[in-house]
Order: C-alpha cells, then sequence, then structure tokens
C-alpha cells in the first residue's frame, strides 16, 4: 500500500507540467495499462463521468485524413479511464465501443442521435455528484484555426474546472490562445445536466497540423493526462 501512494504521488506532481507529461507519456506507450490497486468511481466527493463524443451511427466531424471524430474522441477517453486509474479513481463512461445499442424506434439517424444525447445526460443525473467531462474535435471551414477550448455548463463549479483545465491544456499545446468559455444554449447534454460539467474540444481536425497530432496515439496520451489532472486539481 505505500508503494501504491508514492506512486500516485509520483504521478499527481507529474501530470501538472509539461516534462511531466511527456515522461508519463513514455512511461505509458503505446497505451496506459490498468493499473494493480482497486480503483473507486469517487474521488473528492464526485463520480467522473467521461464521454466521449458522437459515436454509434454519429461520426461526428471527419479530419482532414479522413478519420471520424467519433474514434479519435474514444481513443482520449479510453486513455483517460486508464490514466484515471493509476489514482484510484474509475470512471463512468457514456460508452466503451464505437457500437451503440439502439432503440428499434430509433430508425433515422437524426432520432439515433437524439436518443444518444437524452441517454446520456440521464446517466449524469442518475448519479449522485457526478462530474462530467465530454470529450470532442473542432472542425472550420477554413484550415487555419487551431488549438484546445474547454466550454463549461452553467452549472456551480463549471466554470472554475473550465479554466483549470483550459490552463492545463498548455502543456501540450503551449501556443493555445484559445479561452474558455460558456457554453451555447444549443448543446443538448451540457445544458440538460445539473452536476458539474465541461466540453474539451481538443483540437481541429480541419488543421492538417493538428489533425495529424490528434490521430496520433501518443498525442492522445497526453491530452488524457491533461484531462485526468485537471479533473483531479478540480476535486481536490
Amino acid at each position: 500500500m505505500k508503494k501504491i501512494c508514492m506512486v500516485r504521488l509520483a504521478l499527481a506532481g507529474l501530470i501538472v507540467s509539461a516534462a511531466g507529461v511527456a515522461a508519463l507519456v513514455n512511461a505509458l506507450s503505446p497505451a496506459p495499462k490498468a493499473p494493480a490497486f482497486e480503483a473507486t468511481h469517487v474521488r473528492g466527493g464526485y463520480t467522473l463521468v467521461l464521454d466521449p463524443g458522437h459515436g454509434g451511427a454519429d461520426g461526428g466531424a471527419v479530419s482532414v485524413s479522413g478519420a471520424y471524430e467519433s474514434g479519435i474522441n474514444l481513443e482520449i477517453a479510453l486513455r483517460a479511464r486508464q490514466i484515471a486509474g493509476f489514482f484510484g479513481v474509475d470512471p463512468v463512461m457514456t460508452r466503451e465501443s464505437e457500437e451503440l445499442n439502439y432503440p428499434d424506434d430509433a430508425v433515422t439517424i437524426r432520432a439515433k442521435k437524439v436518443w444518444d444525447t437524452k441517454r446520456r445526460a440521464e446517466l449524469a443525473n442518475s448519479l449522485e455528484d457526478a462530474f462530467f467531462i465530454s470529450i470532442h474535435q473542432n472542425k472550420f471551414t477554413s484550415a487555419k484555426p487551431s488549438g484546445s477550448q474547454v466550454f463549461f455548463a452553467d452549472t456551480p463549479g463549471s466554470a472554475d474546472a473550465a479554466q483549470i483545465l483550459q490552463s492545463k491544456l498548455l502543456a501540450v499545446a503551449p501556443g493555445n490562445r484559445q479561452n474558455a468559455t460558456k457554453i451555447p444554449d444549443t448543446v443538448y447534454i451540457m445544458n440538460h445536466i445539473s452536476c458539474p460539467a465541461v466540453l474539451i474540444e481538443c483540437g481541429f481536425v480541419s488543421n492538417i497540423p493538428e489533425a495529424k497530432k490528434l490521430e496520433d496515439p501518443s498525442y492522445q496520451t497526453k491530452l488524457a493526462a491533461v484531462i485526468v489532472g485537471g479533473y483531479l486539481e478540480s476535486v481536490s
């Protein structure tokens, strides 16, 4: 147990710095391994909910290389789940694969999206003291925009968490000039849950250099480490 605590403390110290993120990525490459101790859903009084955006019939945005946003989101979320395990946190996942089991009456793609969106919101609201982190990728008509941006819900604790996560993202993208901002009213999930909630646009899949990084497993692990580090600081 003493050794496990020392590992946790060492990782906690590393994860907040650029050098620490790089060291963690090297230690976990090619992908994080499961921790050797028991994890729990609750940390700091919260249950972490990781939401890889889109999935199933909804692939989300398509990168310049043809990769679907849903797959990128899932890879980052799965890595974040594994890293969180090193801190004794076992997140609740809104999905764990690219496949979703839709009800029989969800025939059209729109109906499937609506059902899935409501399902995720209901899941978050069903958990006591949830902390919701939704992972997405951005896209624009121009290839110029770049950078990660964190949006926050209009719920207690969300704005502070978004500011922490936005600052942490500088560890993997020092030139990032995006600012944390309130989520638009048009985003259903973020406006229909009652817990602290942030939505992270990890980067622009329409920007060629950034899209290449977002599809790279090592960079995905860096983003995952930053997300977990930001969460841990937010609930500490």
